[in-house]
């Protein structure tokens, strides 16, 4: 890694977002290791299945490297010609963050992640100030947080009930467990899983550690993130029935 990035990175000069113009791509064979989030499934055998935080048909297949593949829109392809992922001139690529501070925390739509872990990235890789965007990628560490508390306000973090929403899990702690309501008016509801069990579950399927909870305790502590414009959509806690 460049001196010149390093320093960047040692002061803390970071943008939430990532940003830049990368000079090149380098081939890398040690794996760096960087930060995500990943959604949570069941698969047809009842096991524990990653999908990526934003809506993508990728899905992280237990014991099995995730490839990169472009999948820039048809009318951008009409200008760039075919590649392979990443690439210095696309955005494709398996995206992570440098740290877990460097991360984005939009008012969401939507449930947020309830899955946070290391991935080592390696192969073709693209450098940006906040991150890398890589060919290759597998899960390194995991952890199941409270979805509410790491991304939309502050809370105990630790999860003590597993809920559903259109075939996602969410794991959610004491304070959040009356659920989370999108802005239909849906809300989730109990899956009648233990979340330690499924946290087990998780980490055997992907043959991974759990990451230390102390690595993740700062987003437990992250201020509420401010409330949208009336006219925005936003997600919900479902209030606790008889408090």
């Amino acid at each position: 890694m460049p001196q010149a990035r390093q320093d960047v990175d040692r002061r803390g000069i970071l943008r939430k977002e990532m940003r830049g113009d990368p000079a090149s791509v380098d081939i890398l064979v040690e794996p760096v290791e960087g930060w995500r989030t990943w959604n949570l499934s069941l698969d047809t055998s009842g096991d524990p299945l990653l999908h990526p935080a934003r809506p993508s048909s990728d899905v992280w297949l237990p014991r099995q490297p995730l490839a990169a593949r472009c999948t820039a829109s048809p009318i951008l392809s009409l200008f760039r010609r075919p590649h392979d992922a990443p690439n210095a001139a696309c955005t494709c690529g398996i995206y992570a963050a440098r740290s877990l501070e460097s991360m984005d925390r939009p008012r969401p739509a939507w449930p947020p992640p309830p899955v946070v872990g290391t991935v080592s990235l390696w192969g073709r890789m693209v450098e940006h100030e906040l991150g890398w965007r890589a060919a290759f990628a597998y899960p390194s560490r995991l952890r199941l947080v409270c979805a509410m508390c790491a991304w939309f306000e502050p809370g105990p973090g630790k999860p003590v009930t597993v809920h559903t929403l259109f075939r996602r899990l969410y794991t959610l702690c004491d304070m959040h467990r009356g659920g989370i309501q999108i802005p239909d008016g849906r809300r989730s509801k109990s899956a009648d899983l233990d979340p330690g069990e499924l946290q087990g579950r998780l980490l055997e399927a992907y043959a991974v550690d759990l990451l230390p909870l102390e690595r993740v305790e700062s987003l437990f502590r992250q201020p509420r993130t401010p409330d949208p414009p009336p006219y925005a959509p936003t997600i919900r806690s479902v209030p606790i029935q008889g408090t």
